[in-house]
């Protein structure tokens, strides 16, 4: 936990560098909470997809520790979870972008 919340102030502060120019261009860019949500809301979406991953890959690591001879259909099976999970990723930040925008 106490390794997470580095992670969360510098998504912050990076959502304030990223958005607030953008933000800064419109005459109603008095809500700047907004903008922060919105990066927020989008560095989450692939905080968890990374996430998703590290754990699909670990366990397809362990499955095939256990069983060499089914590596194959454990692989292929990793690759389509993974590009499952990259997809709801990409639809979490182009939402992100479009809330931005």
């Amino acid at each position: 936990m106490n390794k997470l919340i580095p992670l969360f102030v510098f998504a912050l502060l990076g959502s304030l560098v990223v958005v607030e120019p953008a933000l800064a261009q419109d005459a109603e860019a008095v809500n700047w909470g907004a903008g922060i949500g919105k990066g927020i809301a989008t560095g989450l979406a692939v905080v968890g997809a990374g996430i998703g991953i590290g754990i699909i890959g670990a366990g397809a690591c362990e499955a095939t520790a256990r069983q060499p001879e089914m590596g194959g259909r454990i692989f292929v099976n990793m690759i389509l979870t993974a590009a499952l999970i990259e997809g709801v990723a990409l639809f979490g930040v182009v939402v992100g972008f479009l809330m931005a925008g």
